[in-house]
């Protein structure tokens, strides 16, 4: 049965409100960044996403990047910070049964990003695939064309691993495997410096 409007509209805002928790946007913005970003989110209208081919699907998410970046306060206006945030909302809203369904996101998840940060670009990096990316940086000072880097080395794991690229999020977010390469390599420089 298909759920009524005023569902699917209140069921939008409530995931842009869980999608865009503080740890999310910590130290990326001024107070009220999260604010304008749930706002922002709640009120984006995803039918527009609703296309027919990948190259249409960059293009709506390039003008909806952009439409967010004069959402969000001054302070916060960063390319990257506007591209996760709107990833990280699609993913969430293609994972709810009632929004993927009601909105078609479901053809167009294999078009989606993973939504890129710390955890994932290192991770991206790590592999085979990612051996001639970039040092990972910050969010906030996240391009488009090195983001196209990212994602099409994400392109190339998702693949081999058999899901969507948006879906290595899953696989790479608070990775715990990361975190003892990180011990590992911190302790091999304590004992190096001895």
């Amino acid at each position: 049965m298909a759920k009524p409007l005023s569902f699917i509209v209140t069921l939008r805002r409530r995931i842009a409100s869980a999608a865009i928790g503080a740890s999310t946007i910590r130290r990326m913005g001024p107070k009220g960044t999260a604010k304008r970003a749930r706002a922002f989110l709640a009120g984006l209208n995803l039918n527009r996403f609703r296309v027919d081919s990948k190259q249409e699907f960059i293009r709506v998410l390039d003008n909806a990047t952009d439409s967010f970046l004069g959402k969000l306060p001054r302070r916060a206006k960063h390319w990257g910070l506007a591209r996760k945030l709107l990833n990280i909302f699609l993913r969430d809203a293609a994972y709810n049964r009632y929004l993927s369904q009601h909105f078609a996101l479901r053809r167009v998840e294999r078009w989606m990003e993973v939504p890129l940060d710390s955890h994932v670009g290192k991770q991206l990096r790590a592999s085979l695939e990612g051996k001639n990316l970039p040092r990972w940086k910050t969010v906030i000072g996240l391009g488009a064309e090195v983001s196209k880097k990212f994602q099409k080395v994400a392109t190339t794991i998702a693949r081999r691993k058999g899901v969507t690229r948006v879906d290595l999020d899953v696989y790479y977010w608070r990775n715990p495997n990361m975190a003892k390469r990180r011990i590992h390599a911190g302790a091999r420089r304590l004992v190096a410096r001895k």
